[in-house]
């Protein structure tokens, strides 16, 4: 993992952090830190303060970095999620790194899989054994998800066993996301699917995010890693399961 990645996930879930602190945490040294922060701030990813750097508000962590962060915990939290998917079933799969997990973890002989993000499009493809079902519409900038109003009649017309969804922030009253590009989509897809799951990594918990999707109640159950504080996980109203990696 990159540390450049790491430097974003840390200041998008803890806020502003200091350049004398990241050195400490990363173990390097303070130029480093200062050096990667100016390439960071170069591409919009942060602000630079005195001593220290601030995300940019409701950012959304960049997708190449994304793939670089929590690696183990969203493979566990995938292979959690899969196993509770049928022979049979119809399973949609909202778009993100870790619903991409969930995917390659999906080792049902006879599945039908209905997604719109061309990633899991892709790995559900190279499986003969799995019928795809691609939501199409238009592509989100610098992202792998289709949207829009077709991508939304075309939904309202399907019915699936079993919707899978990504989360930006999990908050004590709701799933939220750092844009509003998805938040219709992502209601219908919930309102065709008889049950539903959230996944999401432990650091996922706790992060400020503007737009609301859904409430926690709105789920079956959720599934994260094992370092989320069990405690904390016992205070949701539905079952919060932990994979452990």
């Amino acid at each position: 993992m990159s540390r450049q990645a790491e430097i974003i996930d840390v200041l998008q879930g803890r806020g502003f952090q200091t350049v004398h602190s990241l050195a400490a945490q990363f173990g390097v040294s303070s130029s480093t830190i200062r050096r990667d922060l100016e390439r960071l701030e170069s591409m919009e990813l942060l602000q630079r303060t005195h001593g220290g750097a601030i995300p940019i508000k409701q950012l959304e962590t960049p997708h190449q970095f994304k793939e670089e962060l929590h690696l183990a915990e969203k493979a566990a939290i995938g292979r959690a999620m899969a196993d509770r998917v049928l022979e049979g079933q119809t399973v949609l799969l909202d778009g993100g790194t870790t619903t991409l997990e969930v995917a390659k973890h999906l080792t049902q002989r006879r599945l039908t899989v209905v997604t719109n993000d061309l990633r899991i499009g892709l790995e559900v493809a190279q499986r003969r054994s799995a019928h795809l079902v691609f939501i199409g519409g238009d592509l989100l900038p610098n992202v792998y998800k289709m949207w829009g109003p077709s991508s939304v009649l075309q939904l309202t017309n399907l019915r699936v066993d079993v919707a899978i969804f990504g989360a930006d922030t999990v908050s004590d009253d709701g799933i939220y996301h750092s844009n509003s590009y998805e938040v219709e989509l992502k209601r219908v897809m919930l309102s065709i699917a008889r049950e539903a799951f959230f996944v999401a990594d432990s650091s996922k918990f706790g992060r400020e995010a503007l737009f609301k999707v859904f409430d926690v109640a709105d789920f079956t159950a959720g599934i994260t890693d094992d370092l989320l504080d069990p405690i904390r996980a016992s205070h949701f109203p539905v079952p919060i399961i932990q994979a452990s990696s």
